[in-house]
């Protein structure tokens, strides 16, 4: 499925960058020679999550046409600025590649008072991997709404009443919410989590009102009548959920807000491992078998052209560490 942002092709299947890998191996500005042994694949998150599973579609397809097995490895911990440094850090020659999205790249230099690592800097991003859609869930019974134009008139007859999930401050759920009511003008009350379980127990049980999550975790409740979707945060209407409008349509044209990964690469991987690499993760991630491949676990192809890579996250920096600054959220 194609879908389009604020500048207009943020996601499209054939416009492809690929993805980038880097460290230990003898630096040299050939490719011709490379890999000569597996590369590795750097996940921040626990093994079995969504980027563990988007990361191992895709080093099982690009694998055979680079002639290795890429390695997929967990270094999970600390918000993923613990697999964040260690890519960082890593010798720039295109056998490791850290798979990152808004969390590394766009929030945590605002969120962290220190982190030994600039996202600006220090990595060579060099392709969009997937994304997922995330739906605004209410339980009907604690916010009986339909939809998000009906939720904002609810919270400015009950403003501090209508209370709201998140996976912590400063994660993505709690920035976009945290967006939404302050473009809207409402006052909700936030109620961090440390684990989902617990999360949509509350949820289900209406302890808390809303949240947002997965497209993958929330839909099947939807189905099952225990959770409505008012809104999801695509640019456009996701395929997994047609009938349920988007932010944007809603009225928030800066929240085009799924969450997204891609692979970066040292910032001095040479230029012609990057070209090489891009070339192959091109090849597959263009791929029907890699877009189904996905759409099987709800995700969806989401690329950027490489002219417009800066340009996408210059406006992912700027939108979320505003948003930290709006939450007044900070971690030591």
């Amino acid at each position: 499925m194609t879908q389009q942002d604020n500048f207009g092709s943020r996601w499209s299947r054939r416009a492809v960058l690929g993805a980038a890998l880097g460290a230990p191996f003898a630096l040299s500005a050939r490719a011709d020679d490379y890999p000569s042994r597996p590369p590795h694949m750097v996940v921040p998150f626990a093994a079995g999550g969504p980027t563990d599973v988007l990361t191992r579609i895709a080093a099982e397809q690009v694998g055979p046409r680079l002639r290795q097995q890429i390695v997929v490895e967990s270094r999970a911990g600390a918000g993923g600025n613990i697999a964040a440094e260690y890519v960082a850090r890593s010798t720039p020659d295109g056998y490791t590649m850290l798979v990152a999205g808004q969390a590394i790249l766009a929030i945590n230099k605002a969120l962290y008072k220190k982190i030994a690592y600039d996202p600006a800097t220090d990595f060579a991003f060099v392709g969009m991997l997937g994304v997922i859609a995330n739906v605004l869930l209410v339980n009907p019974q604690a916010v009986p709404v339909n939809s998000v134009a009906e939720l904002i008139a609810l919270a400015k007859k009950k403003p501090g009443e209508i209370s709201y999930a998140s996976n912590g401050p400063g994660s993505l759920t709690h920035l976009t919410t945290a967006i939404m009511a302050h473009q809207a003008g409402i006052d909700l009350l936030h109620v961090p989590y440390q684990g989902a379980s617990a999360l949509m127990t509350d949820l289900l049980a209406g302890r808390i009102g809303m949240t947002f999550t997965a497209a993958s975790a929330a839909l099947p409740l939807v189905k099952a009548g225990q959770l409505r979707a008012i809104a999801v945060t695509t640019g456009t209407r996701s395929r997994f959920a047609p009938d349920v409008p988007t932010l944007v349509e809603s009225g928030f044209p800066s929240l085009n807000a799924p969450t997204w990964f891609g692979a970066v690469a040292p910032a001095k991987t040479p230029a012609p491992v990057v070209a090489k690499l891009r070339t192959e993760f091109n090849a597959v991630i263009g791929s029907d078998a890699y877009a189904k491949a996905l759409e099987a676990r709800s995700m969806e192809v989401m690329l950027v052209p490489p002219e417009k890579s800066d340009e996408f996250l210059a406006k992912e920096r700027a939108l979320w560490s505003e948003a930290v600054k709006l939450t007044g959220a900070s971690v030591n």
